[in-house]
């Protein structure tokens, strides 16, 4: 029965037009369909999900890039010699923007006017600058936690980047262990092991490239939306987010909470058809959540009622025939 439901519920995502306030947020989530960028940059891509969505403030924030990466490509790094030159690179963003670490500092934008940042923010300024300077990178992501990982010939190598000494950080693996226990309460810590934070983290995470890097800004901005009890403009936030990145480690509790409540409301305004997609949605990436099953069932047989009693036959016929 379960598998019915799941193909039946597969079968019916079908999320409403996005509702981007402005033309540059829409622009991109239609470039990001097919989950590659072709028309924006990776730059422009993150200071748009950062909240620069207007033609001027976007132009603004990409000249203060392109000085940044001026100023280092200003210092005459040694091509031959990528980490010596990586480390520097660090060394200097750490000294001249990512000054204060702030759990809440998301975006670049943070960075570039207040010089705060959290992982995220961090993770993705210096691994676009490596990017730009031609040095491959990916980044690590773990339910509390984003990281760099530097590819050097068959040879990875940790980038810690809420940390002025987080370079190669697993050089003293111990150090690192004791470092990553601020991510966790303290209950947690001492239920895992002090010495094993490490290793629990990369038990949880997984390896992501630049672009499902970018989607986490997004869930940045789905998690504030949600904070503002704005459910669908954090839905819409949270759908984009699943374009960059697919199987974000760090936001499973987010989205089932946002799930439920936007269904929630939905239902609750007797949209019933909307909140089956909803519903859906969830049941799709989350299948072992029975909750969104029967929410699912629940949200059809509503929804079909209200067609039949508006004599409103293409929407009956239609979800008919995409159930069967």
């Amino acid at each position: 029965m379960k598998s019915n439901i799941l193909l039946f519920c597969a079968m019916l995502v079908q999320p409403g037009l996005a509702q981007f306030s402005t033309t540059l947020e829409l622009d991109l989530h239609q470039d990001i369909e097919d989950n590659v960028l072709d028309h924006f940059s990776m730059i422009e891509a993150a200071f748009i999900l950062s909240g620069a969505n207007q033609e001027e403030t976007l132009a603004h924030y990409l000249e203060w890039y392109d000085q940044l990466l001026s100023t280092i490509k200003g210092y005459n790094l040694d091509r031959h010699d990528r980490i010596a030159s990586a480390s520097r690179v660090f060394a200097y963003l750490h000294s001249a923007w990512l000054i204060t670490y702030k759990e809440e500092a998301t975006t670049l934008i943070a960075i570039a006017d207040e010089k705060r940042y959290n992982c995220v923010a961090g993770t993705i300024l210096y691994n676009l600058i490596c990017q730009d300077l031609g040095w491959p990178t990916e980044a690590f992501e773990t339910p509390t936690h984003t990281y760099t990982i530097f590819p050097d010939f068959g040879h990875d190598i940790t980038v810690e980047n809420t940390s002025s000494i987080g370079f190669n950080i697993m050089r003293n693996l111990h150090d690192y262990n004791r470092y990553l226990m601020q991510f966790y309460p303290e209950d947690q810590r001492l239920q895992i092991g002090l010495d094993r934070i490490y290793a629990y983290e990369n038990s949880k995470g997984r390896k992501i490239n630049n672009t499902e890097l970018l989607g986490l800004l997004a869930y940045n901005r789905a998690y504030f939306a949600n904070k503002e009890k704005n459910y669908r403009k954090a839905y819409d936030f949270v759908l984009l987010a699943q374009m960059f990145n697919r199987d974000s480690r760090s936001n499973y509790n987010f989205e089932i909470n946002l799930y439920y409540r936007w269904g929630q409301q939905l239902f609750e305004r007797k949209e019933y058809q909307k909140a089956f997609s909803v519903f859906a949605d969830g049941y799709y990436r989350y299948w072992e959540n029975d909750d969104f099953a029967k929410n699912c069932k629940i949200s059809f047989n509503l929804a079909q009622r209200d067609n039949w009693q508006r004599r409103d036959w293409p929407s009956f016929q239609q979800l008919t025939d995409e159930m069967l």
